[in-house]
């Protein structure tokens, strides 16, 4: 058997832990373009092409509002 440790009894509390944050492009491409592209994938191998031609004018759209969200750069708190 080795030594004990001997054990401090006045103990430093911990900071905080220090936020995280992302950019709320990425938010935006998680909850809303990634999830329609999901779906286009789908209904292009279930083989409906009315549904994946009306997803794709979605993901479209959904895509150039992503690009204005990736030029102003804004980061939000997620944890």
């Amino acid at each position: 058997m080795g030594k004990k440790r001997i054990h401090s009894t006045n103990r430093q509390e911990q900071r905080p832990a220090k936020p995280k944050y992302t950019s709320r492009a990425n938010l935006f491409h998680q909850q809303v373009v990634a999830p329609l592209e999901k779906r286009f994938r789908q209904a292009l191998k279930a083989r409906r092409y009315e549904e994946a031609e009306s997803l794709y004018r979605e993901i479209t759209e959904a895509r150039k509002e992503h690009r204005l969200w990736i030029d102003r750069s804004e980061k939000v708190r997620i944890r």
